[in-house]
Order: structure tokens, then C-alpha cells, then sequence
């Protein structure tokens, strides 16, 4: 087995943020850990299956058409988590249920019956026994095998497949026994296990793949929930309900139509894809449909007779980050006095219609691990004096010029909107802001590429989906993206060493710190870290969606009560 270093850590967060939602994980909370080293410890979480009505069909909407079927040579979300994807399993999935906190990292079985972490840093899986294949030729029916997880995890790495990094702390992966794999670990990576749980991480048949070569037009054989109908090219998609699902009494819904309602051209007016897909919930031709703030707008001007959820999801969002190598910002209170000039959660309110959450924007395992809008409005933010006089102490001359680079985005307002109130609470402690909107071409190219030539900057997160890929591509020092520029020993040492924490109380403890000495320094947070708002008719049932990881097992568990 490979021993930990720093250098392959760095490789974590790199090969994560390469196809923008990644591998990680943390061992179960069953794990113990003896001097820093995991103790082997079987780990059984297989979610029973929640109450609810049978039958029925759900129309849901998608924003894009899959590019084709191959579900290991793309990352699209509408093909992993509401296209063909729904059709296969994984080896491990991220707990959606009932009364689950979000953000949420946390693992249970998918396929597995349990697992353990061995003395070598090896994980071994046990399969649940009488899985079966869905009744689709050439596969027929037959039973799933270790030897189908291996083939599948070997696949998926495939040099050069744009999936092929979210494994990248997985090592070899071996079967045991027909029901029974070990898993190796290339590295102390305690996120190395949630890239089993990605949305990405298809367990394929090798039959279709045999006889067809690739999965782009071959028929869609999984052990998943859903049984995909095949649709000619530029059709909606229709999912129909497994009956020889492994997880008895799932799905309760007969039947799962996907209407495909493309993002509008750059050419048409913003807004126009938004009012159709508001339309057609509002008509009652969709019965559930993820909003942004403005349809969100758009929705509760009609008659409010539907439900809605938040979904919350660390790793993506806006970031505001301030670049600590501009003369202006390399001093930390400079820096301070821009957090403290400013109030995140009015903005969440007012800008966002409270779709969001402040905070670093690090993807989490469980709500807690997040430091406290407390401790952040109290000690970092929203106090206007304290800024003036943090800007005063510095000793700059008033007012100080700062370079506001904002990311203006095709749809919605949301980020116009957020720089009216940003000048306007600079100006008033002393800056003096000079505004320069940018399409998201340019702003990446200014603020995430090379040359670094920012001030402060506002605009989207680059997409990440476990606590390494951001730590070590956004805040570590030689991150593939140090929006700060930071050069902070102190805080590289902290992430290091949270990497391979595989005690979870410990782990968190860590991770607080982490998230304090980052606003400390103000390199960085999220004003609106994401969160998914879903709209749906009244008479649909235990819906809790988590979206996280590409997951989607929770279509699988809501039902309507027509």
C-alpha cells in the first residue's frame, strides 16, 4: 500500500475540480481509529424503505438532451441523475430520506449489504445477496456479481474518459467471492470512499458493453429502480417502474416521464425557457420543477397551490474572493474591513429570495461541520464601524480604490443585483469600488486563470463536490486555483492534516478551524453557497431530494397521493 504524502493530496483536489463533481468520502461513523490509523469495523447502512402509496405517474423537467447513453463517457447531469442513469446503481449512494440534514455527505448501501476498512487501508464490500439484472437482452435477467462492480470501477478509469479522475484515490479493485470485494485505497484519502457514491459511478453489465462496445446507443441494462423506454432522437424521456428491484416496495410511482426543455440561445430574451417551464407547471403538464429565484418569482404570482424545498449543497454557488498579492489587500485588515462592510444573509434575503446559505462554501458531510451563522455574523461580518475603523487603522489613505470584477450571467439578475448592494456598502466604510461586469469567459479567464489579475471578485464557484477538491484546489497555496494568493503555511499545515483524519469527530473539529482561520484572513466565502429550490404539486409525497454527488435515488422514494 502506498504511504500518504502531501504531493498526491494535491492530486485530490485537482483531478476532483478537472470534471467538476468528484471523489471523496468519509469512512461511516462506525469506523475507530487507533493512533491515526483505521481499525477494521463492519459497517451495515442499508436505508429501509420509507411508507407510501403505489402507482401513478410523476412528469418531471429536464433542461438539456442527453448527448447520448454511454453513462461512464459523460458527465451531463440531465443523462447521470434524470436520463438513462436512473436505470443503474452504484456501489454506495448519499442518504436522502426523511428528516435528513442538508448539506449532506452522508453514505449508505447501495448495491452493498455492508462494508469495512481494513488494517491496509483497503475497503471490503458485501454485496446484498439476489440482485438481479433488469430482464433486457443480452444481459436477461441474471444475477449481479463482485466481478460486475470490478468491471465497472475499471472501466470508469479509462485514460483519458472524462470521468476517469473521480477515482483517482481509488486503487485496485478485486473480487473476493461472487458477493464479496476489496476495494484498495491509493493513498489516506478520507474522501477516497464518496466517489464510490457518485452519481458517475455506474455499475455497468459487461454483456452490453461486449456486444456493443460502448454504451452510446446500446440498450440500457442496470439493477436501478427505473426501466428506461427507448426514445427516438430529440423525444421526451419515459422511465418505467422496476419490478424486480432489489429494495422491496420501490419505487412506489408506476411510471417517470422527462420532459426536455432546453436552455434558451444566447439570442433570446433571458427569461424565456424560465416563463415556458413556469407555464407548463403552472397548467399542470409538470408536476415538479427545480427553480431559480427569478421563476421562483414567477411561480408564487400565480395561485399558491403547490409545495416547495430547499435543497442545500456545499461546493457550489457565488464565491467572493479577494486576491491578498494586489498592494491594496495584502493586509489582512484591509481585507477584514470588506467582510465587515458587508451583511451575506440580507443579501440571501433580498437578492436570492433566501435560496442559499452563507458560508466558506466547503462541502461538508453533515450540516454541523459548517461554522455557525453566529459565530459568522458576529465575528466577521455586517459590522459597518468596525470596518471604517479597521480600514482607518491600516493606515491607507480614504477612500481606497478596490476593482470589483462580477461574473453577469446569461439568465437572471441575481449577480447584477448583488454588486448594487456591494458598491454601495464598500462606499459607505471607505472604499471607493470601481465596477467591472464580465461574461463568464472573461471572468474566468481573469480570476481562475494564471495571470490572477484581480482585486475582488464575484461570480460562480468553480464546481466541486467533497471537502479536498475545495481545500486543496481553492485554499491549500499550491491549489490549481488559490483565488487568494494566499502563501499561508499555517493554513496548508491545517488542510493537510484534515485530508487523512479518518475519526469523524475529529475530522470536524478540524474542519471548524479551518473555516475560521479562512474568514480571519478573508481570503475567501460564499455569500449564496447553492441550494436547489423545487416546486411540486400538492398531492406529491415524501419528496426530499439531495442533490449532491449527482444523486437521484430519492425519485425512487416519493409518491402521489391522487
Amino acid at each position: 500500500m502506498e504511504l500518504f504524502s502531501f504531493k498526491r493530496l494535491l492530486v485530490i483536489g485537482a483531478a476532483a475540480l478537472a470534471i467538476g463533481c468528484s471523489s471523496s468520502a468519509t469512512p461511516s461513523p462506525d469506523t475507530n481509529v487507533s493512533d491515526g490509523v483505521p481499525v477494521a469495523m463492519p459497517t451495515s447502512v442499508v436505508a429501509p424503505a420509507p411508507s407510501g402509496l403505489a402507482g401513478g405517474t410523476l412528469k418531471v423537467v429536464a433542461d438539456s438532451q442527453i448527448p447520448h447513453r454511454d453513462v461512464h463517457q459523460e458527465v451531463q447531469e440531465t443523462l447521470t441523475a434524470l436520463g438513462p442513469g436512473l436505470a443503474y446503481s452504484r456501489l454506495l449512494r448519499l442518504r436522502s430520506g426523511q428528516g435528513a440534514k442538508q448539506p449532506n455527505l452522508l453514505l449508505e448501501c447501495d448495491l452493498c449489504q455492508s462494508w469495512e476498512l481494513n488494517e491496509d487501508l483497503a475497503f471490503v464490500f458485501k454485496l446484498r445477496p439476489g440482485i438481479k439484472w433488469q430482464n433486457i437482452a443480452p444481459v436477461n435477467g441474471r444475477f449481479l456479481n463482485a466481478e460486475d462492480v470490478v468491471f465497472s470501477l475499471d472501466r470508469l478509469k479509462t485514460p483519458g474518459w472524462p470521468n476517469a479522475a473521480l477515482l483517482s484515490s481509488i486503487g485496485n479493485a478485486g473480487a473476493i467471492d461472487a458477493l464479496t470485494l476489496k476495494v484498495e485505497l491509493n493513498l489516506e484519502d478520507a474522501d477516497a470512499l464518496l466517489a464510490l457514491a457518485d452519481g458517475h459511478a455506474k455499475i455497468v453489465a459487461r454483456e452490453v458493453v461486449a456486444m456493443y462496445g460502448d454504451l452510446k446507443d446500446a440498450p440500457v441494462v442496470g439493477t436501478g429502480p427505473w426501466v428506461w423506454q427507448k426514445t427516438g432522437p430529440g423525444e421526451n424521456m419515459v422511465f418505467v417502474r422496476n419490478d424486480n428491484y432489489f429494495e422491496e416496495g420501490l419505487p412506489f410511482l408506476d411510471q417517470l416521464d422527462v420532459t426536455v426543455m432546453r436552455t434558451a440561445p444566447l439570442a433570446d430574451p433571458p427569461g424565456t425557457v424560465e416563463s415556458d417551464k413556469v407555464g407548463a407547471f403552472r397548467a399542470g403538464l409538470v408536476d415538479v420543477l427545480s427553480v431559480g429565484p427569478v421563476e421562483w418569482d414567477m411561480v408564487r404570482q400565480g395561485e399558491p397551490d403547490f409545495q416547495s424545498v430547499v435543497s442545500r449543497r456545499s461546493g457550489s454557488g457565488v464565491v467572493l474572493a479577494m486576491n491578498s498579492q494586489k498592494p491594496n489587500l495584502k493586509e489582512a485588515a484591509v481585507r477584514q474591513a470588506v467582510f465587515q462592510a458587508i451583511d451575506p444573509w440580507d443579501y440571501l434575503d433580498t437578492v436570492w429570495s433566501g435560496q442559499g446559505f452563507a458560508s466558506v462554501g466547503i462541502p461538508v458531510r453533515e450540516a454541523d461541520w459548517l461554522l455557525q451563522r453566529s459565530e459568522m455574523r458576529q465575528n466577521f461580518f455586517a459590522d459597518p464601524g468596525k470596518a471604517r475603523q479597521l480600514l482607518i487603522d491600516s493606515g491607507q489613505r480614504l477612500p481606497v480604490k478596490l476593482e470589483v470584477a462580477v461574473r453577469i450571467e446569461r439568465t437572471g439578475g441575481e449577480n447584477v443585483a448583488l454588486e448594487e448592494r456591494l458598491l454601495t456598502d464598500l462606499t459607505s466604510v471607505g472604499f471607493k469600488p470601481e465596477l467591472r461586469r464580465m461574461n463568464p469567459v472573461q471572468f474566468d479567464d481573469l480570476v481562475m486563470g494564471p495571470a490572477r489579475d484581480f482585486q475582488l471578485a464575484v461570480g460562480a464557484l468553480p464546481p466541486t463536490s467533497t471537502t479536498n477538491s475545495y481545500l486543496f484546489g481553492l485554499l491549500h497555496s499550491q491549489g490549481q486555483w488559490n483565488l487568494a494568493g494566499h502563501d499561508d503555511v499555517q493554513l496548508d499545515s491545517m488542510i493537510e492534516a484534515q485530508a487523512a483524519e479518518f475519526d469523524d469527530a475529529e475530522r470536524r473539529v478540524k474542519l471548524v478551524e479551518i473555516q475560521r482561520r479562512v474568514l480571519d484572513q478573508a481570503y475567501l466565502f460564499s455569500p449564496v453557497t447553492a441550494a436547489s429550490r423545487w416546486v411540486f404539486s400538492n398531492d406529491l409525497k415524501g419528496f426530499e431530494p439531495n442533490t449532491a454527488l449527482s444523486e437521484y435515488n430519492f425519485w425512487s422514494r416519493t409518491w402521489l397521493d391522487r
